[in-house]
């Protein structure tokens, strides 16, 4: 799961302090390859949420991966609990959810609570590099309200990630297909979590 050598030259999480935080053994050895094959050298892994919460008010970290579903319902209060109770700058870290658990309430629930993007599982080395990549580029303010504490979801300032044209024309079939049921793809996902707050309620 090594990346090519040019990305690797232009791409380097040598330096980058990472919690991963997945209590599936195989789920966090094919993320921590992943990683790996990026550059990244300092990871601090987590198979328990009381660890999670330990390594985050221990200790600063760039990046937070994380897959709450493995956590049970104690995993989905991760996120908020960072934003809230954690000093900053550490409450301020990037969080990217790493899930095979994306129904519209789960997804929902994550993005309310502050994670910074959401990605679904299983996912190649190529996706993660993509949002990585993203996440990168990311100049939102971190805010905080009354009812939300996390990066800014107004994202009139920054293009939409590759691959997506807008979300007006297409909020009406996404809609449709929540109200399904189910599990969303990457590209609803991906919709909803660059949608402004306000907008989203009306999925």
């Amino acid at each position: 799961m090594s990346a090519p050598p040019t990305v690797r030259a232009l791409f380097n999480l040598q330096k980058t302090n990472i919690l991963l935080a997945d209590a599936d053994a195989m789920g966090q050895s094919i993320l921590g390859q992943i990683l790996a094959g990026f550059g990244a050298r300092n990871i601090v892994r987590c198979e328990e949420a009381s660890e999670v919460r330990r390594q985050l008010k221990a200790q600063a970290f760039d990046l937070v991966l994380i897959d709450p579903a493995g956590f049970g319902s104690e995993g989905y209060d991760i996120i908020p609990w960072l934003r809230r109770e954690v000093s900053p700058p550490r409450a301020h870290v990037a969080v990217l959810v790493v899930t095979g658990h994306t129904e519209q309430h789960r997804v929902g629930k994550l993005r309310d609570g502050g994670a910074n993007f959401i990605v679904s599982k299983p996912l190649s080395a190529a996706v993660m590099l993509e949002r990585l990549l993203w996440l990168s580029r990311e100049t939102r303010p971190f805010v905080e309200t009354s009812s939300y504490a996390g990066p800014d979801r107004r994202w009139h300032d920054a293009p939409l990630p590759a691959g997506l044209d807008g979300r007006r024309a297409k909020d009406r079939e996404i809609a449709m297909r929540i109200s399904a049921g189910g599990d969303m793809s990457q590209a609803d996902i991906d919709l909803i979590m660059t949608t402004p707050i306000s907008a989203a309620a009306v999925l």
